[in-house]
């Protein structure tokens, strides 16, 4: 199943850019509909692990972190409020190394602008579900996501504008088939995230 998630990602991204390109000009990049696509980089920098054990209690850890990190991919479809606020509905995938696990976050996303122009300082909130799909044999793990940044949108050439920000990326997931409510064995990853994409 994951074999299909990064084909359906780029498609998504795909088709939003050929509806916006088929509307009315939006010459900002802060009106009506929008798709944003971009790749990141996550160094962990904290893990903390839960293990519960029946009949003998819950154990806490730390793993080292050194060479700990996550890449990512995610496509936001969403709308302008305003000029200065939008939502939408954020999916994403990122593999994590040291310890390694997926996940597939499907977040709510909400941007706020500080200014109309073309070039704009931003923030940002992302937060929401990682779901596991594609059944036991899947490689992709439940849990709960949480994404605050900042970030700048800028444009480069004619209808084309960049983002890039910065990010503190939190992720408490299960590494069992069960819900982190419910799983005798959790890990939370704490990291900065560095990202760069392309809004359509």
């Amino acid at each position: 199943m994951k074999n299909y998630i990064l084909p359906i990602l780029l498609l998504t991204s795909i088709l939003s850019f050929a509806q916006n390109n088929s509307e009315n000009k939006d010459f900002n990049k802060n009106e009506g509909y929008f798709n944003i696509t971009k790749i990141g980089y996550i160094k962990v920098n904290e893990l903390r692990q839960e293990v519960h054990i029946p009949g003998e209690g819950t154990f806490f850890s730390e793993p080292d972190t050194d060479n700990s990190h996550a890449w990512s991919l995610q496509t936001i479809n969403g709308y302008f409020i305003s000029p200065y606020f939008s939502l939408g509905i954020a999916v994403g995938l990122d593999g994590y190394h040291n310890p390694n696990f997926n996940t597939l976050p499907v977040l709510l996303d909400i941007r706020t602008y500080l200014t109309d122009e073309e070039d704009s300082f931003y923030a940002f909130l992302d937060i929401g579900p990682s779901l596991r799909i594609g059944g036991e044999n899947s490689e992709l793990r439940k849990g709960m996501v949480f994404n605050i940044g900042a970030g700048y949108k800028f444009k480069v050439a004619e209808n084309l504008f960049l983002i890039s920000d910065i990010s503190y990326s939190h992720k408490t997931i299960s590494l069992t088939d069960e819900w982190i409510g419910t799983s005798d064995s959790t890990i939370k990853a704490n990291g900065v995230g560095l990202n760069l994409g392309i809004i359509f």
